[in-house]
């Protein structure tokens, strides 16, 4: 009876740990797509576990098969180890949190002692039935918020810390599953799982204000980015500008040459030159006031971009940007991949005459509002239920770059508690991004 209870146990435990890899690591449907792994997973896992279960002391079976089931994890599903360790620290913490809980809530409820509990039939039954519909539940949770946690992106390397984290978590909580059971001698079993949950949460205090470190780590490398953005803006502003005064200078040069010649209509020849350059040495360049320094330079370059192309690049600010509370890096990447999808749109059909790029901003109903369209061409209905689509991209081309910049750009922006809408006619294309205003401090 014990064996096939054991059995059972460790068969849904295997599949709990395969449904955490899925819902984590973003393999979705990866037991029916995989199903031979999935077996082999399972039989080995039941089988390492149940040998050291009855074959390994308590303290050594827990440390075992937790090494064991990373690397098993790792070679089955052909992920890294460190990898395959966070994977099973969430397991483990996942088991007992439930397990604890499950435990403290058992023995205040009937008054009894912990090991009543593995030695009454009836007990242990409440026990394993009540914990395991818990961790289900708890996988089954994190299947439905899987979006939410892939913005952790814990198997990136700029999210060691809360990766190290987690490990950490789970380490301790291997250390207080191999006490909990290898102890059955205690005179008081619920104070010493109250102990138990006071050492646990007061570590996990701590770890969390090591993930406020962390935080404070990736604001840094952040604002570096942005920095390294602008600076990127300003060195090819610089180079615009000298090539500008190269032309300049080089318009004063042909002046100065006709004077020399000092033919007889030399005054009508050097007006005509000086109309006909006077229009590209006042537009050339542009500087904007949009509220944020970093979007002005970056609007500058696109705006050189688009003379060079003959676009008419239009630029209306009614509300500055200062007016919304986001990320610079996320703004710069919000609007750069709009106007460059708007860039494109040209690119797909060249002989559009009149080509036209506007960016407007307004507030409307207590929001604020990002237009920016242009008069490429319409895109269709099938297309533009899709555009927003990870990897989704109408470039014949196809790269591993395509298909992104629209799907991070609406992604950021719901982020920040804004929307993306997107309306398309022969006439024109617009997207319309919508955010909530700042709050003022009073």
């Amino acid at each position: 009876m014990n064996a096939l209870r054991e059995i059972i146990l460790d068969c849904i435990e295997s599949l709990l740990l395969l449904g955490i890899f899925e819902a984590l690591y973003n393999k979705k449907k990866f037991i029916v797509k995989n199903k031979l792994r999935s077996i082999l997973f399972c039989i080995i896992f039941v089988f390492a576990t149940y040998w050291s279960t009855f074959n390994l002391p308590n303290a050594y079976h827990s440390l075992f098969i937790s090494v064991f089931d990373i690397l098993l994890l790792a070679c089955i599903t052909r992920i890294k180890i460190f990898t395959s360790a966070i994977i099973l620290s969430v397991f483990i913490i996942m088991l007992s949190v439930t397990e604890y809980s499950t435990q403290t809530v058992e023995m205040f409820l009937f008054n009894i002692n912990l090991d009543q509990i593995f030695l009454n039939p009836k007990y242990l039954a409440t026990f394993l039935i009540i914990s395991k519909m818990l961790q289900i539940l708890i996988v089954l949770l994190l299947f439905k918020f899987s979006k939410y946690f892939a913005k952790f992106k814990l198997f990136q390397q700029k999210s060691i810390l809360f990766s190290n984290l987690i490990i950490q978590a789970g380490i301790l909580s291997l250390f207080i599953f191999s006490i909990n059971y290898g102890i059955f001698n205690i005179k008081n079993a619920k104070i010493f799982n109250i102990l138990i949950f006071i050492l646990y949460f007061i570590l996990l205090v701590m770890g969390f204000k090591e993930l406020k470190e962390w935080e404070k780590v990736i604001n840094i490398e952040s604002s570096y980015k942005v920095q390294e953005h602008q600076i990127k803006n300003m060195e090819e502003i610089i180079s615009i500008i000298r090539q500008e005064k190269h032309d300049f200078a080089n318009h004063v040069n042909v002046i100065w040459g006709l004077c020399l010649l000092n033919k007889p209509n030399t005054v009508e020849r050097i007006k005509n030159y000086v109309t006909g350059i006077s229009d590209n040495i006042h537009s050339a360049f542009k500087f904007f006031n949009t509220g944020n320094e970093y979007l002005d330079g970056l609007l500058s370059i696109k705006n050189n971009y688009a003379m060079k192309n003959n676009i008419d690049f239009n630029i209306t600010i009614d509300e500055p940007f200062s007016s919304i509370k986001i990320k610079e890096n996320e703004l710069i990447s919000i609007i750069s991949n709009l106007v460059d999808n708007a860039f494109e749109a040209f690119q797909l059909k060249a002989n559009i005459e009149n080509k036209k790029i506007s960016v407007n901003t307004f507030i409307k109903d207590e929001n604020f509002y990002v237009k920016i369209s242009n008069n490429g061409d319409m895109i269709p209905q099938n297309i533009k239920s899709k555009i927003f689509d990870k990897g989704f991209s109408t470039k014949t081309k196809k790269s591993s770059d395509h298909g992104f910049g629209l799907y991070i750009t609406k992604q950021l922006i719901e982020q920040n508690k804004g929307c993306i809408t997107l309306e398309s006619t022969s006439e024109k294309t617009k997207f319309l991004i919508k955010f909530e205003i700042k709050e003022t401090d009073i």
